[in-house]
């Protein structure tokens, strides 16, 4: 009878150990959860994220369309607001063409000013830049809403292919002059139901003005003072899901506290 109990005994304490253990992990993985969450929450407190309302655009030789671009921010630490942006969209030009860009109201938001808005088009180089800047800064801009508006042109000869138009090298300044980090999305414009990704350009770099001044073909055609005082609706962006995380965590846990009773059970 002895060897027999203690056969048993053994058998159900690995279990036991083993339930106990997956139990304590599924609170720690809980905790880390928790605090990952947290945290990138708290991280994407800190950033800009840039993007346009609709991704994926379809269109035909010659023809003609609109791209809204959206801009979602929550400032800086403190409550630091944006003070200005310099938004820089880049196409390959042998297959597309931004014609104008219409500033929007984003920098409106807050405390009531002033904002001050240049632009240039440099169609050779294949970039749009837009800048906005508060004039004071009184706190700065946060929200959702629209920056801009692209019009954007495809070449009569453009072959069926896939061209994109990016936001990678936009930047965002606080009140602080401290510089946000930016999560951009770009636009992929589907030429004639073509899937083929165009090839690269060599874009100049958006810092150097006397290179792109000298590919601007028509400086300020679009004149750049007439915009719209209306808002855009930002789409949701996707972020850290912790209720996955939570998901997984409570799966390790039921695992736990099952092998933590089938051991008791085996026991008695």
């Amino acid at each position: 009878m002895g060897g027999y109990s203690t056969g048993k005994r053994d058998r159900s304490i690995p279990l036991e150990r083993m339930g106990i253990a997956l139990v304590v992990l599924a609170l720690c993985l809980a905790g880390i959860a928790i605090i990952f969450g947290a945290g990138i929450v708290s991280a994407g407190d800190q950033l800009a994220v840039i993007a346009p309302a609709d991704n994926e655009i379809d269109a035909e030789p010659g023809e003609e369309f609109e791209v809204d671009v959206l801009m979602r921010s929550r400032g800086g630490h403190g409550g630091t607001g944006v003070a200005e942006f310099t938004l820089v969209a880049q196409y390959h030009p042998d297959y597309l063409e931004i014609t104008s860009v219409e500033g929007a109201n984003w920098l409106e938001q807050g405390t009531e000013t002033d904002v001050v808005e240049e632009h240039l088009l440099a169609h050779e180089a294949g970039t749009v830049i837009l800048e906005q800047r508060r004039d004071p800064v009184d706190g700065g801009a946060t929200g959702d809403a629209r920056v801009a508006t692209l019009t954007v042109r495809v070449a009569e000869d453009a072959p069926p292919s896939e061209a994109s138009i990016d936001f990678g090298d936009s930047s965002v300044i606080l009140e602080n002059d401290l510089p946000l980090a930016i999560l951009d999305q770009a636009v992929t414009v589907s030429i004639d139901d073509g899937e083929e990704p165009v090839d690269s350009f060599d874009h100049p770099d958006p810092e150097d003005r006397e290179t792109l001044e000298a590919a601007v073909t028509a400086a300020d055609e679009s004149g750049g003072e007439d915009g719209e005082d209306d808002e855009g609706v930002a789409e949701p962006i996707p972020g850290f899901r912790a209720a996955d995380a939570l998901i997984a965590v409570g799966f390790v846990g039921v695992i736990g506290f099952g092998l933590l009773a089938v051991g008791r059970w085996r026991r008695t």
